[in-house]
């Protein structure tokens, strides 16, 4: 028998906690009395100064995951709770002056901008909207965000049409840091950049970090961006988290059968040789209509019949590694 977790949360001081939440839940009406279950009671803690990577195929409900950590939707049930204080519920001015510390990273630095506005208005807006009114102290900060992210100050003078990609990609994480946040969501801040942009946009980001003492929330399709940057992965299945343990941990000993295929399919070319490629059966079931048991049985190559009947408990499969998963143990 597995070790069960007794504690809502993951065994983390609640000290070292900058971000926890309880059984979140976020649901979508799809008409007819259907409802999308987008995310479906995740437990999860963020440690300050970590990157936790955050991984799953597309339509996992990795991004509405992160909107609704940070207010840009409502919960439906659950708990956030952040710096210690609970933010589920918080409205209006005590809601924007909350967002000052915890930004969003967004994926298309091409539609991240108004196309008609420069991008040094584009960078002066939040500043004012937040109440900083003399517009030389503006100037300042818009001056020393662009400087931390490496562009020369004659960009601000640009439409976003006129720059490239990773230079765009550069001005999203200036506009991040403007209001000096402690906690970021960079949600495949890499995916529209080819690769050698894409290896200066993460140096970058690590840099960022140490030099602001950041902590950050990485989703990526790229497990070789996650390898190199985060401390920690969880990885997501169908709206609820399925495996969370240390970066190194979860790369060399999966234990959850999703892992270790979604880690293997995507190493193929690294050689990887320890890693038992399974076939996946199918497609992921609909959000809508969601298998009983554990979501993953209609997929896995272990399942067996409990899997069709009974959601697994989270086990502890390491000192700081647990899995939801009936046969870790036995794979």
């Amino acid at each position: 028998m597995s070790a069960r977790v007794d504690t809502a949360l993951d065994h983390v001081a609640v000290s070292d906690e900058m971000m926890s939440l309880d059984s979140l839940v976020k649901h979508f009406p799809a008409g007819g009395g259907r409802t999308v279950h987008s995310v479906d009671g995740v437990t999860i803690s963020v440690r300050r100064g970590e990157v936790l990577g955050l991984v799953g195929e597309s339509g996992c409900g990795k991004s509405t995951l992160a909107r609704t950590i940070l207010r840009a939707f409502p919960s439906t049930s659950g708990r956030i709770t952040f710096e210690g204080e609970d933010i589920t519920k918080v409205k209006g001015a005590k809601l924007k002056t909350l967002r000052r510390t915890m930004q969003f990273v967004f994926q298309d630095p091409y539609g991240a901008f108004d196309p008609r506005m420069t991008l040094g208005a584009s960078l002066d807006a939040p500043l004012r909207h937040n109440g900083v009114r003399a517009r030389s102290a503006r100037d300042s900060r818009v001056r020393e965000m662009i400087e931390k992210v490496g562009l020369e100050e004659e960009i601000l003078q640009r439409l976003p049409a006129q720059c490239s990609g990773g230079q765009l990609q550069r001005m999203v994480i200036a506009r991040a840091l403007l209001l000096r946040p402690t906690f970021l969501i960079c949600d495949e801040p890499t995916s529209a950049l080819d690769a050698s942009v894409r290896a200066q946009i993460l140096n970058l980001l690590v840099e960022l970090k140490d030099e602001l003492d950041l902590t950050l929330v990485l989703i990526s399709h790229d497990l070789r961006v996650v390898r190199y940057l985060c401390d920690r992965v969880a990885v997501m299945y169908l709206g609820r988290i399925v495996e969370v343990a240390p970066r190194d941990e979860l790369f060399s000993s999966p234990r959850h059968p999703y892992s270790k295929v979604l880690l293997a399919a995507s190493m193929l070319d690294d050689g990887v040789d320890h890693l038992t490629i399974a076939q996946l059966r199918g497609e992921p079931p609909s959000p809508i209509e969601l298998p009983t048991g554990c979501r993953f049985h209609p997929r896995c190559p272990v399942a067996q019949d409990i899997c069709t009947t009974q959601d697994p408990a989270k086990s502890q499969a390491g000192p700081d590694h647990t899995v939801n998963c009936h046969f870790w143990q036995q794979q």
